[in-house]
């Protein structure tokens, strides 16, 4: 089987990802996880072949100057993000498959979408840094495309996936700027700002500067819950006057996701959502994270706060998850175990 075989099999197998390695069987990703392609390992003559189809000339000469080369490429009117690394031992190859997100279908809380099409202020989306939380923010994105009208500038140090643009013009870029004059330009005219796989307090402290200033800003971090996106929002702004006072003011939602496997086989993602009301605001103010933990768990379905439980319920209603998958996932089983007893579960 050809490296062109290889690439196109896993295109038709809606693969997220293509791993090539070396004296290694080639692997895939898909939304159950990883496959071989085939059981012979892949070939050093190989790897000259998969540098020349997606490296340009500079590309193959900065990888064998620095070992390490990352970008974008297409091939037959598909784009691939990639990631080349090698070394004396090591040759290594990883390829994003699905850049214009054609293989995720990813079901976002109506409170989420509420939220985001009022444009206003800083969200924070959080998750545990796989690829679930790429796609939701990616779905989030071409949302608000479909429904409001502007220009948005995405920030992402690797390769995002190009969000279908209707009323909305995204703009890609990876954060770095030559001086402010460039900056300037960038952001001329621009009412959306995003900010993906930034884990600084100096990104942060840029976004909600940003917020301040008038702009809808959306901030994707690596965090397991929106308490810990919350906690390390306010240790981000310890050292700053009032810091927690100017995130209170600005912050329009605190979101996370969570993918779990379906009864299917197929990925599905659980939320947690936490909007800006006023008690909630007053107790980021003074930095009453307890406070708002107890709020959690004392939240009613109709409250417009959307926990963990509550989701993960919902996905074993509509029998998308089994109660094993829902206990995984859940970081309060107790909890959960508590309100399946209320329904009948």
């Amino acid at each position: 089987m050809s490296l062109t075989d290889l690439l196109l099999q896993a295109k038709a197998k809606k693969a997220e990802d293509f791993l090539f390695v070396v004296g290694s069987d080639p692997r895939i990703r898909t939304t159950s996880g990883w496959a071989t392609l085939r059981t012979s390992p892949a070939l050093i003559t190989e790897w000259g072949v998969l540098q020349q189809s997606l490296l340009s000339t500079s590309q193959q000469a900065a990888l064998e100057a620095a070992g390490i080369v990352k970008g974008e490429t297409s091939i037959d009117n598909f784009r691939i993000g990639f990631s080349f690394y090698q070394d004396e031992f090591t040759m290594k190859a990883h390829l994003e498959l699905d850049l214009d997100g054609q293989s995720q279908e990813i079901q976002l809380p109506p409170s989420l979408l509420e939220g985001s099409l009022r444009m206003q202020g800083l969200m924070l989306l959080s998750g545990p840094g796989e690829s679930g939380q790429v796609w939701a923010l990616h779905r989030l994105l071409q949302k608000i495309g479909e429904e409001k009208s502007g220009l948005g500038v995405v920030f992402s140090q690797s390769p995002f996936p190009q969000v279908r643009e209707d009323k909305m013009c995204y703009i890609y870029h990876n954060g770095t700027f030559a001086s402010r004059e460039e900056e300037s330009q960038l952001l001329a005219g621009a009412n959306v700002l995003v900010f993906h796989g930034f884990d600084d307090e100096a990104s942060f402290k840029k976004a909600l500067s940003m917020a301040e200033q008038g702009y809808f800003v959306i901030y994707s971090m690596k965090a397991p819950s929106v308490l810990n996106a919350l906690r390390r929002s306010l240790a981000a702004l310890e050292e700053s006057q009032h810091g927690a006072g100017r995130l209170a003011e600005v912050l329009n939602l605190v979101a996370g996701h969570y993918s779990l496997r379906s009864l299917t086989a197929d990925r599905v993602f659980a939320h947690e959502v936490l909007p800006m009301k006023p008690q909630i605001r007053q107790m980021i103010q003074s930095q009453d994270l307890k406070g708002i933990e107890q709020l959690l768990a004392a939240s009613q379905e109709n409250s417009g706060i959307l926990t963990l439980n509550q989701s993960l319920l919902q996905h074993l209603i509509r029998r998308k998850i089994d109660l094993k998958s829902a206990f995984e996932v859940a970081r309060d089983p107790d909890a959960l175990d508590q309100l399946l007893k209320k329904v009948g579960i």
